[in-house]
Formats: structure tokens, C-alpha cells, sequence
């Protein structure tokens, strides 16, 4: 009797250190893969989801996400627009889900799709959109050109004269009119 209760005592030693090792790699695994993700993962694992954005400039804006690219984000506000929100202006954002998107799993051309191909896209359709800066500077006019860091925006709808030339990185957020 008393080398069977021996021998379950050491079972159960070898039992509860395997559960420990076994605990401690899960949450090894889990640091490694959570370090491996950017915030533009966690922002796909939202498309449909309500989330709150802090914007440099501008403060905070609510809406759906809608779509996700590599620098950028697709939102529809409370007022019904479509914003285009460059992920180097976020400060903060809350109302994520804790998942995400394994970046394996995006698509080549959702990886590539940058903000300049939105940019381009927008500037082909003249439409008149509303600029907010890092600044918290606001202006209103149509693309006219995207260059490799910069927007040309001109002050009215089929002008083609350029009103201003707007740095990529002081821009926060592009509403659609």
C-alpha cells in the first residue's frame, strides 16, 4: 500500500510539472505571435466594427471600418462619410476585438494597395474632399495629383491649378463630400 501511494505521488509530481511546462510554452507562443503583429492586423480583424479613433489634429472620430490597407484605414462616420484615415496619424484606438488578422493571410494586393492608389483613385474621380492636417489645419478642394510623398489639392472642383502641395505625413484624414 504504501509504495502504490509512492508511485501516485510521483505521477502526480510529473503530471503537475507537465501542465506547468505546458502553460508556460502556451504563453511563450502567445508573447512570440503577439509580438509579431502591427497595429494594421488588429485593424482588420475590425472591418465592420464600430471603433474610436484619437487623430492627430483632429481628436477623436467614430465610425465602421470598412476597409484596411497598409497605411491606411476606411471608415464610415456618424455623418454618413467615407473617411480615409492614414494610420501614421492614430494616436489611439478603442473598440477592437483582442483577435487579428494573421498577416500570412492578407492578400498580395491588399498588402500593396497604399494609400497613394486610394489617393490616385480619388483624384481621378475630382472629387471634393475635405483635408485634415496633423496641425489640426483643414482643407477643402479635389486631388489633382499624387505624388510620391505628397498630394496636390486644388481649390475647387475642375481646377486644374494646384492651391496647395500637402506633405503625405501631415495629413490625418481625407473625407470624402
Amino acid at each position: 500500500m504504501r509504495w502504490e501511494r509512492l508511485i501516485q505521488e510521483m505521477e502526480a509530481d510529473l503530471d503537475a510539472e507537465e501542465r506547468r511546462e505546458l502553460v508556460g510554452e502556451v504563453a511563450d507562443r502567445t508573447r512570440r505571435e503577439v509580438g509579431r503583429l502591427h497595429v494594421v492586423d488588429r485593424l482588420r480583424a475590425a472591418v465592420g466594427r464600430e471603433v474610436t479613433l484619437a487623430l492627430s489634429g483632429c481628436g477623436p472620430v467614430r465610425g465602421s471600418v470598412r476597409r484596411v490597407g497598409p497605411d491606411w484605414l476606411l471608415l464610415d462616420d456618424a455623418q454618413g462619410s467615407a473617411v480615409l484615415v492614414l494610420l501614421a496619424g492614430i494616436l489611439w484606438v478603442e473598440g477592437l476585438a483582442p483577435a487579428a488578422v494573421d498577416p500570412a493571410a492578407v492578400s498580395a494586393v491588399d498588402q500593396r494597395l497604399g494609400v497613394h492608389a486610394v489617393l490616385r483613385a480619388t483624384a481621378r474621380d475630382r472629387a471634393v474632399v475635405q483635408v485634415l492636417l496633423r496641425d489640426g489645419g483643414e482643407l477643402r478642394g479635389t486631388v489633382n495629383r499624387v505624388g510620391a510623398d505628397y498630394v496636390e489639392l486644388g481649390a475647387e472642383p475642375r481646377v486644374t491649378a494646384v492651391e496647395r502641395c500637402l506633405p503625405l505625413a501631415a495629413i490625418t484624414l481625407v473625407r470624402l463630400r
